[in-house]
C-alpha cells in the first residue's frame, strides 16, 4: 500500500469516474459533496492481495473506491473464507465500523487491475460530512439497505432455492452490476472469480456449484473456459433466475 500526495486526489477521480456505476454511492454524489469528501481523504494505492480491512479488527476507518475491485470476505474456519460480495470503484466499504460497530465483521482485499485507489477517512470525520449534508446521510442509508436486501436475499436462496437457480441470480447480478457487453445476448462479466468463491457467494460447495455450472454451459448459457465468465444469452439466464420459474428447475437439486 503506499500514499499519494493528496494533490494528486482529484486527478486519479476525474480518470476513473466515467467507469462508476451509476448507482453507486459516489457517483450519485453531486460535485459539492464529493469534493468535501476527498478534502478529507487521504489517498492511498493498493496492489493484489493488500488488505484494506481486517476482519474482528477494531479500526474504523471508511474507504471510498475510486478504481478497480475488492472483495469482501469471512472466515469459515482456521484454512477457509467464504466470499460475500465484491465492490467496485464508486462504491464505499467500511461504513459500518463507522455506524457503530464494535469490530470489523469482513475482510476487504484489492484485486483486478492495478493499482486499487482509494480514499481513507477517519471514521468520525465521515459520519460528521455525512451528517453535515443530509443528501449524502439519505445516499449512505440507501446504500446500506441494499447490501442488507442482497444479503438478506441471498439468505433466503440458501434456504429455498437449488444450486442452479441460486447461480444463474448471482450470475445476473453480476453481469448488470459489472457486464460488458459483447454482443446481443453475450455479456462478459469483468471479475477475477474462481469456482469456489462462485461456490462462496451462492452458500454451496464446490461440487454443487460445478453441478450448476455444468447445467447452464449444458444449455450455451454460459462460458467460463477464459478467466472471466461470459454470459452467452443473459435474458435466458434472467428467466431461469426468477423466482416465478423455480418449480420449472427442481431437477437442479
Amino acid at each position: 500500500m503506499d500514499r499519494i500526495d493528496t494533490g494528486d486526489i482529484r486527478a486519479v477521480v476525474r480518470e476513473h469516474r466515467p467507469q462508476w456505476p451509476a448507482k453507486s454511492f459516489l457517483s450519485r454524489l453531486d460535485s459539492g459533496l464529493l469534493d468535501a469528501f476527498l478534502e478529507a481523504g487521504t489517498l492511498l494505492r493498493f496492489t493484489t492481495d493488500d488488505v484494506l480491512i481486517t476482519e474482528d479488527d477494531k479500526d474504523s476507518d471508511v474507504y471510498l473506491l475510486f478504481s478497480s475491485y475488492v472483495k469482501v470476505t469471512a472466515r469459515l474456519d482456521p484454512t477457509r473464507s467464504a466470499l460475500l460480495a465484491i465492490r467496485v470503484g464508486g462504491d464505499v466499504v467500511g461504513e459500518l465500523a463507522a455506524s457503530g460497530a464494535d469490530r470489523r465483521i469482513a475482510t476487504v482485499t484489492a484485486c483486478g487491475k492495478e493499482p486499487v485507489y482509494a480514499a481513507r477517512l477517519a471514521a468520525d470525520e465521515f459520519v460528521r460530512l455525512a451528517s453535515r449534508y443530509p443528501a449524502s446521510l439519505l445516499l449512505l442509508s440507501h446504500t446500506v439497505g441494499s447490501k442488507l436486501t442482497t444479503a438478506t436475499r441471498r439468505r433466503v436462496d440458501y434456504s429455498g432455492r437449488p444450486p442452479l437457480i441460486r447461480l444463474a441470480r448471482v450470475l445476473v447480478e453480476l453481469a448488470d452490476d459489472h457486464g460488458h457487453p459483447l454482443g446481443p445476448t453475450s455479456v462478459l462479466i469483468a471479475l477475477d472469480l474462481t469456482q469456489l468463491e462462485l461456490g462462496s457467494l451462492i452458500g454451496v460447495g464446490e461440487s454443487s456449484m460445478l453441478r450448476a455450472l455444468r447445467q447452464l454451459k449444458q444449455r450455451g448459457l454460459v462460458d467460463s473456459s477464459g478467466r472471466r465468465p461470459v454470459i452467452r444469452n443473459l435474458e435466458v439466464l434472467r428467466a431461469i433466475a426468477d423466482p416465478r420459474a423455480a418449480g420449472d428447475h427442481d431437477s437442479a437439486k
